[in-house]
Formats: structure tokens, sequence, C-alpha cells
């Protein structure tokens, strides 16, 4: 089911101005996607209400301790003024554009698309989201052409897209929209958590083949040649979901394991968009964020967030600069035996031999999934080609630095399903220990040029490895479930 019914069901001469608005932007043989993100970091937005919406509303001051990036406004008129006032100089992105509804006609581009209000801040839009769900048509698509291409007149820098829900697509009509419409971005929603979900061994298949689908379209890129990727990025979840993950209004609040892995799965594929499905609920009867005791006090999910969100900003000046090159799975176990394979591959030194992981296991730590080990997703990059000195601003200064990020994506629900303390799926209580064998045999790199970001300080650090003999060496690795490092070889 869409989310579009059950959203629809809970709530009833400015180009010549813009253009020099802002900044002057330095020359740059980056693709505008890549610079994007390099410029304002990785993306986590929300779903927000507009001012005197009658909507419980985030103060800029909550927004901040939030963590997240974006507000995303998505009804008319797209901004949100006494919020966005309170936060200068972040980004803001507007869903359901351009004026707040679904496109079910052609648009007229006799006006402008960006209001007054929205023209004082267009330097800092993110991102515009053309209506949202659409079904595919051809019309859609040749509607898409003239208003990407204005809004890209009226605000340079934002990128334009569309929203799906997973599969609602095929590839053939997403490569066809891709070749016309050229799009900056990739995004869908599904949400893949509920009372009646079940994934055997904590094998979250669904996201690991939705994020691997979506990937796999964008690198790509418009033309399809893999020379220009575009970027792609998914929803998180911010709402207690009914007995369908999409069902918007029941009781079932997601675990802190499977909180986490939605994010950390599309990092260590290469995404760099991620946005909430939403900050709100009319009154807030099922929000995520905010208690329903009308004291609008924060929930510990909002605290995840904020954890997640911190170590997003960590992770963004060195994520931001690269690219995905593979992802694969080391597949964990069930009481039935192992759990299936998803749309990735199964980890092989061969997949990227420059990363040298010669293997990789997990051991069951938190007991979570009765003892047994979970799966283990690898995802692995190289810089971005064509950084000037001053954007790769001394990190990956060699392009041919080999990088990897390891997720430990055990994720399972609590034992109450319904509680917001509850326990089970906790990150202790599915954490693994994350063993990595290197094969360092042909003498190209030493030990000691390992490097690993901190992401809870921030810090980049030197792991100790153990040796093994042989070439070989070893670095095991505490991971909670859900949660993952990245590390690359400093050449």
């Amino acid at each position: 089911m869409s989310r579009r019914s059950l959203f629809a069901a809970g709530l009833g001469a400015a180009a010549a101005a813009v253009l020099g608005a802002g900044p002057a932007r330095a020359a740059t043989a980056l693709s505008r996607v890549d610079a994007a993100f390099l410029r304002r970091g990785l993306i986590h937005g929300a779903w927000t209400p507009q001012s005197g919406s009658g909507r419980w509303e985030p103060s800029a001051a909550l927004w901040k301790q939030s963590g997240f990036t974006t507000p995303t406004f998505y009804d008319p008129p797209l901004y949100n003024r006494p919020l966005l006032d309170g936060l200068p100089g972040y980004t803001w992105a507007a869903a359901k554009g351009p004026a707040g509804t679904h496109l079910t006609a052609p648009p007229d581009l006799g006006v402008p698309i960006l209001t007054a209000d929205q023209r004082t801040r267009a330097g800092d839009l993110f991102s515009m989201c053309f209506g949202d769900e659409e079904n595919y048509s051809a019309d859609l698509v040749s509607w898409l052409v003239p208003l990407f291409a204005k809004l890209r007149q009226e605000a340079p820098d934002a990128l334009c897209h569309t929203n799906q829900y997973a599969g609602q697509w095929t590839d053939a009509q997403i490569r066809t929209y891709m070749a016309q419409a050229q799009p900056d971005l990739l995004t869908w929603d599904s949400y893949y958590f509920s009372m009646n979900s079940a994934y055997a061994g904590g094998s979250v298949t669904p996201l690991y083949n939705a994020t691997a689908r979506y990937r796999r379209l964008a690198l790509a890129g418009n033309d399809q040649t893999s020379a220009r990727p575009i970027g792609f990025g998914q929803y998180t979840m911010g709402f207690r979901a009914g007995s369908g993950p999409a069902l918007e209004g029941g009781q079932y609040i997601v675990s802190e394991s499977e909180q986490s892995v939605v994010s950390y799965v599309t990092w260590a594929l290469g995404g760099k968009w991620l946005n909430l499905f939403r900050w709100e609920k009319d009154a807030h009867p099922t929000s995520l964020l905010m208690r329903k005791d009308g004291s609008n006090g924060v929930t510990e999910q909002f605290n995840r967030y904020v954890t997640l969100n911190r170590r997003r900003s960590a992770l963004s000046p060195y994520l931001t600069r690269l690219r995905g090159r593979q992802a694969c799975i080391v597949l964990g176990r069930n009481a039935a035996g192992q759990n299936p394979q998803p749309s990735l591959d199964l980890f092989s030194p061969g997949l990227d031999p420059e990363v040298r992981i010669r293997s990789v296991s997990a051991a069951n730590d938190g007991g979570a999934n009765g003892g047994l080990p979970g799966d283990v997703v690898i995802g692995t990059f190289r810089p971005i080609p064509g950084m000037s000195a001053e954007e790769s601003a001394g990190i990956f200064t060699n392009p041919a630095t080999p990088a990897f990020m390891a997720v430990n994506a055990l994720a399972v629900p609590n034992t109450d399903k319904t509680a917001e303390l509850g326990t089970g799926g906790r990150g202790q209580d599915t954490a693994q220990t994350i063993t990595l064998t290197f094969d360092l045999s042909d003498g190209s790199v030493r030990p000691d040029q390992l490097r690993m970001l901190n992401a809870a300080t921030g810090a980049v650090v030197t792991p100790s490895l153990t040796a093994k003999g042989s070439g070989l060496y070893e670095l095991r690795k505490y991971l909670w479930g859900g949660t993952g490092d990245l590390f690359w070889w400093q050449l």
C-alpha cells in the first residue's frame, strides 16, 4: 500500500533574482549532484508541517537538538518562515512540488516555481521532489522535463527528483524517466517494520533489495553509461506502524537496531540522502518522536535519531567524497539455516581486491537471534574523480584510496513491540563482533596504513591489526546491531 493514500487519509521575475542569490560558487569539475552533497553534507531531512497548520510544529531549538539537516515542507505554501528564520544556514527542501499537490495535470509554466518567501532562501534549497508517489505515465515525464529545467533556472544549486514507493515503477520506466527528465536523485519510500513484519535471522531482505536496486540504477547515471552517476536515498521511519509496514496509525515502535539499520545500509551502499516520514501526525497520536501525553516530551526514539544524526555528521565529510564501488553481504543464520540471499553479491575477495579483505565473519555477542550470527553488509568505495585540492580538503587526496564500510545488519524487534523503552532489539542486544581478515602479503600496504573513522567522536584512528602469518592480519570490531564503521587504506 502506498504512503500517498495513508497520508491523504490523515490530512485533510524570480529567476533573475535567484541567480544572483547566495555566495559565488567556484568552478568545479564535479557533477551538480556530487558538488551539492560535498558542499552540504549527508542529508537527513524530515517532513515538517507549515507554520499555523494547527499541527504540532518543532521549534528551531528542538530542530537543532534533533540533528536533522533539512526541514522538508509538504503542503502549501511549501515553506515555514518562522522555523527557517530560526535556522540560518540550514538547508530546506520541498515535497509534492511545485505547489504542494500531486501532479495530475500539465503545470503552469508561466508562473515562477518559487514563491517570494522561498526565493529569500533559494540558495539553501537542497532539493525539490515534484509530486509524490505518482504512477508512471508518459504525460508525467513530459511535465517533469520543463519543471526540472525551470527550477534549475530559479535555484541553480537545488536538486530535482521525484519519489515512488519501492517497486512502483519498473526499471524500464525509471530509465526512460532518467533519460528524458535528467533527475539529480532517485528516492523511494518503503517502511520495513510493523506488528506483523518478520525477518528470519534479523535479515531485512526488502531493505537490501530496494537499496541495491536504486543504487544500481543511480550509479549507471541518466545516460546509463556509469560515467556520471546521480544520487539516491530513501525515507526513514517517524511513525508508529500498524499491522503492515506502511500502515501509519498503529502501536508498533521500531527497535533501536531497526531504527539504525536503514540509514547505515543506505550509507554503506553509497546513498547520501535520507528523509524522515515524518515529524508529526495530526495531534501526533502516532508520532515516533513525541509522546502522546500532551507534554511534548521527546521519546527514546527521538534521542536515538539524535545519536544517529550526530554520527551522520561525523561520517559526512568522508562519505560525501566517496563513490560506491561494490556492495556485498556475508549471510547470517536463522533457526532453519542460512539467511536467504538478497539482491546483493555474496562477499568474495575478488569483488574488490584493492580493499584487501580476505574474509569476513560475525560472532553474536548480544544474544538476539537465538545467539546465531546475523548478516554483515560490506560496501566499498573510491574517492569521487575530479575533486580539486580544495574540494578534497585534505581527505582522500590519493584518487586510488580504497575505502569500505562494514555494517552489522542484524536487526530484530523488541520483545514488546509497543514499548518505547523495549528490550530485545536494542543495539546491545543485537551486537556482534565482526572479524575482518586482510591479505597484505603483496607488501603494497602496511598494517599501520589502515584508518577508521570513529563516528562517535569524529576522530580518525589507526586500528591495531593482529598478525596471523603469511601476510594475513586480523581486525575484530564490536558493533551494535544496525550500525557500521568506515575504513580506508591511507595510500
